[in-house]
């Protein structure tokens, strides 16, 4: 079900955009390719002129909407950083649109690199997100209530339109009221978002207003003179806009031009208004992109030749991590400009002229290759966005094949410096593409692969059309000739296809996502002489063999995982020094993304959270870890320190004795024994083995560590293994079990004594374990979950002692640590504790079953 839904969304918006460009094949029956040239040739300068004017006037407004969200969030920069910034986004968006890649990922590397931090950029983008609606609200709901459209369009009954009128206005007007009613932050996406001020909001609705109706004039003044007045118009612009939007399909393309022929055939033919809608397309998307282009490559030579750019920074992280995403972009878009250069005719006069100058087999087989070229693109594309160095060198390699192939097969230089673009901003970016793994061994999303498939689809019927007066035969395939454009066309399309069926069946016959591969004897001997130099012990529980491992390159730092349903969970935080550990946290969230998984840092420490927070990752608070300082453990005086002496002398007296048993000293006798105990443990509590960040009893596990016990007469009644830092800054215990005939409170006699011995010894702290949602503030604007957290400590003791766990270990006087939740944030996280509890417990169904 979970591939299927993956699929769905993909699919309908692949349907929507064939279904439209069936349409415009159907619609647009007289027009040629030669006669859209001429066409869009002799549309009135004037018209022209306007719409450009137009264009620069509505992405000024645009730029707008992020100088009102640093007004919002408090935050000063210069206001032609925040308009290039933003106007960069707006022109990436427009075009890609929100399936593959929003114009956040621009944001993020200029407002990262100027001190944003991750959760100002989050309420940036939340802010300009909600504005861009705004506008779409109030027209569209004017729209359904008043203009004609609605009655002619003939889209759906009136009275249902009307009624999604009046629904549009009632949202727009809650919006604006909203801040005089509600004063509490909302939470979207794991960000605290507080409600903008009544003047804010009154600026969001003016400049939405705008923006939409700006965009809507560009195309209006296109049109010819027998065409609707701007009312209907707008309407319709906004109805078409809108659909093309859900459709996710790159800029709606296809999906807005056939929508607005069918709303405007009762003025305007499809004839009349094809080239106007070509013409908007050069405009409002084509020419302010090539401008966006122009900003990002000095942007990059003016940061590296004042070696501004430093990756290893906080926040060079996150924009060394956007950047090969941006880039793939722009190579996506390359590769389908190859390929409609394919579906279309040469240039006539250049193409004589180049065959003088070359034989006619190189035109032929530039013409070829430089269409496979363009299709190796769309697939080298996806491999950039994961930063697969093998996929860095094949889209330099095919963009310079590409260039040279648009130069020889009819002189296209324009394609020529889009792909020298291209190489400018690629080449220098070579240090962001380290990921060693072959192209294939990536599985491709399939909103990647619908997105291929529309290019091609495009591609196909852009050459159907260009030679539709062409009439069909098989000698077609085999004739070569200097104005054989059609021919070539057929030849190219069989290659591409040929070529998409090869990756399609290749993406079909690969194996499946990898089952987490568990450490052998060597990686734990090399995990072994990694923990041997860190302070903390949790790490020891890579030792249960019941989780994978991600290791640096160089082999001295590495993380611990697991997988349940689609959660990849890391256990902690890296391991090993700082320098080698930092870089596997974006190695884990690429290789969970590689499979469409969803990546959590589960009982993460505060010190690495500015770290998560550089991906964009949210945080909840899962509890506290209780650490006890030796130095001032003491059994000595009143209160607790009076009972726990108490019970100590009680065992003492009733014939336990307590002793370390080493490693070395563990028999096969000692095992059988902790085991019997081990077993009746659990069976008095009707539970079974956890695992994952719980220990469980194994042999060779609990062979490695020191064990405490305390016996009576010669049998063992309760015992704990335990983990020793490096530098004996720390000492703590994992699995711990007792006969259920022990004397009462033996197990605080265990701890009392084993942190008596650990201060004799020299250790620092002992760690008591986590306090599961301990230390969470209760609060009316706390986060939903901080409330529900809280909610469930105070009254969850039917599945888990929450409260009793804190008071007994509150005993010892603890210094408490909080440990976090890192996510991807949104409303995943019932999902991900769900999973999370799953593989502790060892399936979903043992959840439930008493601790």
């Amino acid at each position: 079900m979970r591939r299927f839904w993956a699929w769905l969304s993909p699919f309908l918006g692949l349907l929507l955009f064939a279904a439209a460009l069936w349409v415009l094949n159907r619609e647009v029956r007289h027009l040629s390719l030669h006669g859209l040239s001429e066409a869009i040739r002799n549309l009135p300068r004037s018209g022209v002129a306007l719409a450009f004017v137009y264009t620069i006037l509505n992405y000024v407004i645009l730029t707008g909407y992020d100088q009102l969200a640093f007004v919002y969030i408090g935050r000063t920069i210069s206001r032609w950083q925040v308009a290039m910034a933003s106007f960069v986004g707006y022109a990436i968006a427009n075009n890609v649109g929100f399936a593959l890649l929003s114009g956040t990922s621009a944001r993020y590397r200029f407002y990262s690199r100027w001190g944003l931090s991750g959760s100002d950029i989050s309420r940036v983008v939340v802010f300009y997100s909600g504005t861009f609606w705004l506008g779409l609200i109030v027209l569209g709901s004017w729209s359904l209530l008043f203009s004609p459209m609605v009655r002619i369009s003939g889209l759906a009954p009136v009275w249902l339109m009307r009624s999604a009128g009046v629904l549009l206005l009632a949202i727009g007007l809650a919006y604006a009221a909203a801040p005089l009613f509600w004063k509490r932050p909302l939470t979207v996406a794991g960000t605290e978002i507080a409600l903008p001020s009544p003047p804010l909001i009154a600026s969001q609705f003016v400049l939405s207003v705008l923006d939409w109706s700006l965009a809507a004039a560009v195309l209006y003044v296109l049109l010819p003179i027998s065409g609707p007045d701007f009312t209907f118009f707008l309407g319709a612009f906004l109805a078409a806009q809108l659909i093309a939007l859900v459709s996710h399909v790159p800029g709606g393309i296809g999906v807005f031009e056939s929508l607005m022929i069918l709303l405007l055939k009762p003025w305007v033919t499809a004839d009349e208004f094809l080239p106007a809608l070509a013409v908007y397309r050069i405009v409002y998307y084509l020419f302010p992109l090539v401008v966006a282009l122009a900003v990002l490559l000095v942007d990059e030579f003016n940061q590296r030749r004042h070696h501004v750019v430093q990756w290893g920074n906080a926040f060079g992280t996150l924009t060394a991590a956007v950047a090969p995403k941006l880039l793939a972009v722009f190579t996506l878009l390359a590769g389908a400009v190859l390929m409609f250069s394919g579906a279309t005719p040469a240039e006539p006069g250049r193409l004589a002229w180049l065959t003088r100058l070359v034989p006619l087999a190189v035109v032929e087989s530039s013409h070829f290759i430089g269409s496979l070229v363009g299709f190796g693109l769309l697939i080298v594309a996806w491999g950039l966005a994961r930063r697969l160095d093998a996929a860095y060198y094949l889209a330099v390699g095919g963009l310079v094949l590409g260039l040279i192939a648009s130069l020889l097969k009819g002189g296209d230089y324009e394609e020529a410096l889009v792909m020298v673009a291209l190489l400018a901003m690629l080449v220098p970016a070579r240090a962001e593409f380290d990921r060693k793994a072959a192209l294939f061994e990536v599985p491709f999303s399939p909103a990647w692969l619908t997105a291929i498939a529309a290019v091609v689809l495009a591609s196909v019927a852009l050459g159907l059309f260009a030679y539709r007066h062409v009439e069909y035969s098989n000698e077609l395939w085999w004739a070569f000739a200097e104005n054989g454009d059609a021919p070539r066309f057929l030849r190219a399309t069989v290659g591409v296809l040929v070529a998409m069926l090869f990756v399609g069946l290749r993406q079909l016959l690969r194996p499946p996502a990898p089952d987490v591969e568990l450490p052998d004897e060597r990686q734990l001997a090399d995990a072994a002489r990694v923990i041997a130099g860190q302070q903390g012990t949790a790490p020891n529980l890579v030792f249960l063999r019941d989780k994978g491992m991600l290791w640096s390159d160089t082999h001295d730092a590495f993380l611990m995982y697991g997988v349940q349903g689609r959660t990849w969970v890391a256990l902690g935080d890296p391991v090993g020094p700082r320098g080698a550990a930092e870089p596997l946290v974006i190695r884990f969230l690429e290789h969970a993304d590689d499979y469409q998984g969803i990546p959590v840092f589960y009982q993460a420490s505060r010190e690495w959270l500015y770290r998560y927070a550089d991906f964009g990752l949210t945080f909840a608070k899962l509890g506290e870890d209780a650490r006890v300082r030796l130095a001032d453990f003491t059994l000595e005086g009143g209160g607790t320190a009076k009972t726990l002496r108490t019970t100590v002398r009680r065992v003492l007296k009733e014939g336990g004795s307590f002793r370390i048993v080493e490693p070395e000293a563990i028999t096969e006798c000692l095992l059988r024994e902790l085991r019997d105990v081990s077993n009746e443990w659990l069976a008095e509590r009707a539970t079974a083995e956890k695992g994952f960040s719980l220990g469980f009893f194994d042999e060779q596990y609990l062979k490695r560590f020191p064990i405490a016990v305390i016996e009576r007469d010669g049998r063992v009644e309760a015992f704990a293994n335990l983990w020793s830092g490096a530098g004996k800054v720390e000492m703590s215990v994992d699995l711990m079990r007792h006969r259920s005939s022990a004397p009462p409170g033996i197990m605080d006699a265990l701890f009392a004594m084993l942190m008596q011995w650990s201060r004799a010894q020299g250790y620092e702290w002992f760690n008591l374990g986590i306090a599961p949602l301990s230390g969470i503030e209760d609060s009316p604007v706390a986060p939903l979950w901080s409330r529900l957290g809280r909610f469930v400590y105070g009254h969850g003791e039917t599945f888990y002692n929450f409260k009793g766990l804190r008071a007994y270990k509150e005993k010892f006087h603890p210094v408490w640590e909080p440990r976090y939740l890192a996510y991807p944030g949104g409303l995943a996280l019932p999902r991900i504790l769900a999973d999370v509890s799953g593989l502790i417990a060892g399936g979903y169904r043992r959840i439930f079953l008493k601790h």
